[in-house]
């Protein structure tokens, strides 16, 4: 007994020795792990480490760390994950570090000198190992990825010798694209045979997409894949499983967990035995205290291995397969067992079968319904936000059930799921609309019947209105009740905007024509009037009453003279003073004078770009611009006081905008006169450029003003665009073109009245014209001859071609034009000069190109005008003559 009690003292003496001597060898050993917890591949590195670890008796602490670097990446997130590992095991004493991957490897040799500097690392896993990654570093070494890709592809040409084509799916991970370069290291054995595609980061939805599409003398070469369609994680199980499902073509990999998801196997790199290996080394690391002789090796225990399902899928005679392949999923052969081993099977199967069989088939039917909810649930997310329109449902009670992006960023109300089971008192998107809305749902609930085709202004802060087409539709149950709203809205601003200006320009075209015609007939008349009142004012003495009256009947007609012009230039504006003309000048100027004459409490301001080209432009006309704008924006602000802005510079103009403006895409001057006042209400905007339209009293405005400016602008070949915000920013932006080439048709003033003896041949039509303008030239001095037949006119020149020195005729005749009568005597008689006279201004152009037509001249016209235009012209061919 004494013997006995001594021995077991022994016993545990020597038990608690061991144990002290184990606790102070304990070792730290950091397992670092480029993926996620629960990632297959990375799993069974795992299980190989902690196999050799566990046999070794050695007393190690293994400490896991997972990097997650599928789901996180960048510099940001490894600066984060370096500076909580330095914290966290800062007070630990490191024996080895074993890292798994590509991305954990780069971490430590980017970090390690700022912590655990001297600590070996031993690595696995390792794709398109480089030597100079580790040179200089003593403390690394661990066992290579290097699967073989030559051999794979071989087994491919083995089971299909029509393969012409190897597609490699990845994704932009560290590890994807080194398994991605290993694989293009080895494309060129091929060359000649066989292509090589790859797919780097597609989502999950357009990997299916070109997958289907793939024919069968194409084979598909996979890398672990993971993004979804809208940048969810799967594992790459489920990606492979669903591309072999999908897919017509053979897919192979190589690596060990991915077989039986729908690969078809070759030879297979195992996640274990690189962890055995690592743990191996790092083994040998604790009990020497140095690195292995052989620091870096390639990994080993590469297995053929392939899945009977897919073999049978794609009719691959196994004959083919290699010696010693593996093949999982195949049949069991009964009889090959024998028959204890077999019965043992049959009553552990029929056993587990009892207990775990109705477990087993609801979570499987629970799996495939959630897959499919899943799949059906993406498919409808994506085609809900590709759709450009805004589209929403609602219940009875007017919560949201769900919406697309389009909706929640159009009203500005954050993600679509975060706005379910709210209603729009809590959203508060535009409350005038909300409210229109909710009334449009609530007769659709209660009839219903659908609404279509709603049209709504909408006012955006800061901003012009936007017009949406909305429509409405009930939804029902199963039971054919009402439950709630669908509602559509699509944003039609940009149709309506040019619906309005189409209007627009037809609208002033048709008045243009018709204040072309009337003009016309105007014209005519009062060139009668004056002609004939200053006839009449030659046989009177100047200076007696009746004298007097007649020269007020002159001025009176000239005065309608400048009515017609201004109601011209609305719809035809002359081209007459245009020249190459500084815009930055005018702009300047016009602002300088206009500053002289506003109250203080407005402040006008010029902002003028540096290197303004200068373009072909009348100078007047800009001026004319420039002040019915200004003053237009001073009568807003003048009781509130404001800010008017007189801005200038060169801008393109594309196709779009173009289209909308009804001009040429290209360079052009932008001019902008801007102001802070209330603005132009969103229901008048289309009519402010209307002849006679005005929100003004009767003191104040014309209405002619905005149009005025319209047909400048238009003469100019320019466009016009405005934009509204009240009390934000009304602007007018005048757009002019750099290039524009327009023929100067100054006219020229030759001092006091010019007489003449020539022979001059008049044409008109008009017979009270007929009659008092001859007299007007004979009391100049010039031989006359009047007719009223164009053919008569060119009969008698034609007769005689030298008989005449000058030829006046109308444009606007019944039996010919000016025109036309100009052309046929420059062949008959092209010495002699043409002057047109017309009140239209439409045919200025087509004037320019008749050589014989030396000046046109618009009616009304005077004496003093007439004389002025004929000695030019006379002038002007003796010029040539000589």
């Amino acid at each position: 007994m004494r013997y006995l009690v001594t021995a077991f003292a022994l016993f545990i003496l020597i038990f608690s020795a061991t144990l002290s001597i184990a606790e102070s060898e304990k070792r730290n050993v950091l397992f670092l792990n480029s993926y996620q917890n629960g990632y297959a591949w990375s799993d069974d590195i795992l299980d190989g480490v902690r196999e050799v670890l566990n046999d070794s008796n050695l007393n190690i602490d293994l400490h896991i760390e997972y990097m997650d670097t599928k789901r996180f990446k960048g510099e940001e997130f490894m600066e984060i994950l370096h500076s909580y590992y330095a914290f966290k095991y800062k007070g630990y004493n490191l024996s080895a570090i074993i890292v798994s991957d590509n991305a954990a490897l780069n971490f430590m040799l980017k970090y390690q000198d700022t912590f655990f500097s001297d600590v070996p690392v031993l690595f696995c896993g390792i794709n398109d190992f480089k030597p100079d990654l580790i040179k200089g570093k003593n403390n690394y070494g661990g066992v290579l990825e290097n699967p073989d890709i030559e051999a794979n592809v071989n087994l491919a040409l083995t089971f299909n010798h029509d393969i012409k084509k190897v597609t490699v799916v990845g994704d932009n991970s560290v590890t994807s694209r080194a398994i991605v370069h290993q694989i293009e290291t080895a494309a060129p054995l091929f060359a000649g045979r066989l292509t090589f595609e790859y797919w780097n980061d597609l989502t999950l939805a357009e990997l299916l997409k070109r997958s289907r599409g793939m024919d069968r003398n194409e084979i598909l070469l996979f890398t672990p894949f993971y993004k979804g369609a809208h940048g969810e994680l799967y594992t790459a199980e489920e990606v492979l499983q669903i591309i072999s499902d999908n897919s017509p073509v053979m897919v192979f990999s190589v690596w060990e967990f991915l077989l039986g998801h729908g690969i078809v196997g070759g030879k297979l790199l195992s996640g274990q035995d690189q962890g055995r290996q690592a743990a191996k080394m790092a083994v040998e690391v604790l009990q020497t205290g140095q690195m292995p002789g052989q620091k870096v090796v390639l990994g080993t225990n590469e297995y053929y291995m392939f899945d009977y399902n897919v073999l049978k899928k794609f009719n691959i005679d196994q004959k083919l397969l290699p010696e010693d392949s593996i093949i999982i999923n195949g049949p069991d052969y009964f009889y090959k067992l024998n028959k204890q081993v077999f019965w043992t099977i049959i009553v552990s199967l029929f056993v587990l079968s009892i207990i775990l069989i109705f477990l087993v088939i609801s979570i499987l039917q629970r799996r495939r319904v959630e897959k499919r909810i899943k799949a059906q649930l993406s498919f409808q997310e994506i085609l809900m936000d590709t759709i450009p329109l805004q589209i929403c449902w609602k219940d009875k009670s007017q919560r949201y059930l769900g919406a697309n992006s389009s909706f929640t960023d159009f009203f500005e109300m954050g993600s679509p799921s975060a706005i379910i089971g709210l209603d729009d008192s809590v959203l508060k998107p535009d409350k005038e609309f909300a409210e229109e809305a909710a009334k449009w749902d609530k007769q659709v609930i209660e009839t219903g019947k659908q609404r279509l085709r709603i049209s709504w202004a909408m006012m955006r802060e800061g901003g012009d209105a936007v017009w949406l087409d909305i429509n409405k539709v009930p939804l029902y149950n199963e039971k054919g009740d009402v439950v709630g709203t669908l509602s559509t809205a699509q944003d039609v601003t940009r149709r309506v905007n040019l619906e309005k200006q189409l209007l627009q320009s037809q609208k002033m075209e048709a008045i243009g024509t018709l204040a072309g015609g009337i003009a016309h007939d105007f014209n005519n008349i009062l060139t009668s009037i004056i002609n004939s009142v200053e006839l009449a004012m030659n046989d009177v003495k100047e200076g007696t009453i009746t004298w007097k009256d007649l020269d007020r009947a002159v001025k009176a007609a000239q005065r309608g003279s400048r009515v017609v012009k201004q109601i011209l230039t609305f719809s035809r504006p002359s081209q007459e003073g245009f020249k190459p003309t500084d815009i930055s000048d005018v702009v300047r100027e016009t602002v300088d004078f206009i500053k002289a004459s506003l109250p203080r409490n407005i402040r006008v301001t010029a902002n003028v770009s540096e290197d303004v080209p200068l373009i072909m432009a009348d100078p007047t006309q800009i001026h004319q611009v420039i002040m019915n704008l200004c003053t237009n924006s001073f009568q807003s602000i003048r009781d509130s006081g404001g800010q008017i802005e007189v801005s200038l510079k060169t801008v393109d103009v594309d196709d779009e905008q173009g289209q909308f403006m009804r001009v040429k895409s290209g360079k052009y001057l932008k001019l902008a006169i801007s102001d802070n006042g209330p603005g132009i209400p969103v229901e008048i905007l289309d009519k402010i450029f209307d002849p006679f339209f005005t929100t003004k009293g009767k003191a104040e405005g014309t209405g002619l003003g905005l149009a005025v400016v319209h047909g400048l602008i238009k003469g100019h070949g320019g466009g016009t665009s405005v934009h509204s915000s009240p009390n934000v920013k009304t602007s007018f932006e005048i757009y002019l073109p750099v290039t524009s080439q327009i023929r100067n048709l100054d006219n020229k003033s030759y001092g006091p009245l010019h007489l003449g003896q020539e022979s001059i041949l008049f044409v008109e039509d008009d017979e009270d014209q007929l009659e008092t303008t001859p007299r007007i030239l004979e009391s100049l001095g010039y031989t006359v001859k009047a007719l009223s037949s164009p053919a008569e006119a060119f009969k008698l020149i034609s007769a005689d071609p030298h008989k005449f020195d000058l030829v006046i005729t109308d444009y606007d005749m019944p039996e010919t034009n000016g025109l036309e009568l100009a052309k046929d005597i420059q062949n008959v008689a092209p010495f002699v000069p043409v002057l047109i006279v017309s009140g239209r201004r439409n045919f200025l152009n087509f004037a320019s190109e008749v050589k014989n037509v030396r000046k046109v001249l618009m009616k009304p016209y005077s004496k003093n005008i007439i004389a002025d235009a004929i000695r030019e012209v006379l002038l002007s061919t003796e010029k040539n003559d000589g």
